[in-house]
């Protein structure tokens, strides 16, 4: 017998282990009378140290993807005597393959130091370590992954929230074409900017020809009642400076004005454009009042429509 199966056989452990595993069975699920009986046939034939005997028995019992037994503390011992015995046969990869089931359905699952040599504790530490280390690393692809989604829905959502916007804009203006005149763009006071968009040049083209027509019209108006006096002989030198007054100021006036008017007049028509277009708001019809509403918050984005 090798020196593992022997140190085995002189471990006072083995007996607190087994009265253990029979405890663990009875306290977890009812389990069958008669596979009670089974597993403890085959951990008879481990504790005696025919691992081939065991082996045997204990695959018939967890052998497999589904295991015959239905208790999940005898599933437990069992692939745990199980692995132990396929590494007493030397039969590494099955050893592995069955501590690495026990460990999957209890990843918690600690082995007794005391019930089990140093070659059985380092194999299942080692199959333990591994399959901790693959659940890491498929905990850090699935956080991976759903930031991913996370991120791939709040794109969406704002998308969807571009697109909405785009509606509403397109719901609320319209563009409008304005045809422009050509003989309109001849008529002074600023009219040709106004048409050409330019109301700021227009604003200063017609207040400042119509302060120079009044200007004119004043000055014309006061030196025609100049006309039929008949000042007193001291006075007459009086009513000349006035009517020079009236008559100068008349005449530079309107010739500012005529000047301003020529100026504004060409400046529309070389700056004339045919047509206008710009966009008017326009009312929303009632049912399209709410709209969408995206909202991002610690735990990932939302969307959703009010009405």
């Amino acid at each position: 017998m090798p020196p593992l199966a022997s140190r085995l056989g002189t471990c006072p452990s083995f007996v607190c282990a087994a009265a253990l595993s029979v405890l663990c069975a009875l306290w977890s699920l009812p389990a069958k009378a008669n596979d009670f009986e089974e597993f403890e046939a085959a951990r008879m034939a481990y504790e005696s140290q025919d691992y081939a005997r065991s082996a045997q028995l204990f695959e018939g019992l967890v052998g497999g993807e589904v295991p015959r037994l239905t208790n999940r503390s005898l599933v437990l011992e069992s692939q745990k005597y199980l692995g132990a015995s396929c590494l007493f046969l030397n039969k590494l990869d099955l050893a592995n393959q069955h501590f690495e089931r026990l460990l999957r359905m209890d990843p918690e699952y600690l082995l007794d130091p005391l019930a089990f040599p140093e070659e059985v504790q380092h194999l299942f530490a080692q199959v333990k370590t591994r399959l901790e280390a693959e659940r890491k690393a498929e905990d850090v692809a699935r956080k991976r992954e759903e930031d991913r989604l996370v991120r791939a829905k709040v794109e969406r959502d704002r998308k969807e929230h571009e697109r909405w916007d785009n509606l509403f804009h397109l719901a609320q203006a319209e563009e409008v074409h304005e045809l422009r005149s050509r003989w309109l763009a001849l008529v002074p006071f600023g009219v040709g900017q106004f048409q050409n968009g330019h109301e700021g040049l227009g604003l200063v083209f017609a207040v400042s020809e119509a302060s120079l027509v009044a200007i004119s019209v004043a000055a014309f108006i006061l030196h025609d009642n100049l006309r039929g006096q008949n000042p007193a002989p001291n006075e007459i030198q009086n009513a000349r400076l006035a009517e020079r007054a009236f008559r100068y100021t008349n005449q530079i006036s309107f010739s500012l004005f005529a000047v301003l008017a020529v100026t504004g007049v060409l400046d529309a028509e070389v700056r004339f454009q045919g047509t206008r277009s710009y966009e008017r708001k326009r009312p929303l019809p009632p049912d399209l009042y709410g709209g969408p509403e995206l909202t991002v918050g610690p735990t990932g984005a939302s969307f959703r429509m009010q009405f």
